[in-house]
């Protein structure tokens, strides 16, 4: 007796949303990299409201780091990339950071 029914999901095939052509696995890897840099954005803010300097090194380095990564890839062409992918994401990561550094010292 079978409890769980495994469902095989292409996440390679393509899909047109607004003007953009893409794919889920492609659509995933770009909200994820537009959360993390939101969230490490708004940290950093944080870390330097609280005045730790190693907190803030910390926060610069992770960032900078980073921000390489954002810098350096291919620039979004579509309505779908300008208007909701990167502005949604990342204020759902700054939102994230803010929240969680503010928790982390009781702000």
């Amino acid at each position: 007796m079978k409890f769980f029914r495994v469902v095989k999901y292409n996440f390679n095939r393509e899909f047109i949303v607004l003007d953009a052509k893409t794919t889920i696995r492609e659509l995933f890897k770009e909200v994820t990299i537009n959360f993390i840099y939101g969230f490490l954005g708004n940290m950093t803010t944080v870390f330097i409201m609280s005045r730790n300097p190693y907190m803030m090194g910390m926060s610069f380095l992770l960032f900078y780091s980073f921000l390489s990564i954002v810098i350096n890839r291919d620039k979004y062409d579509s309505k779908l990339g300008k208007y909701f992918i990167f502005p949604v994401s990342g204020a759902l990561g700054a939102l994230t950071g803010c929240l969680l550094a503010f928790n982390y010292f009781h702000i």
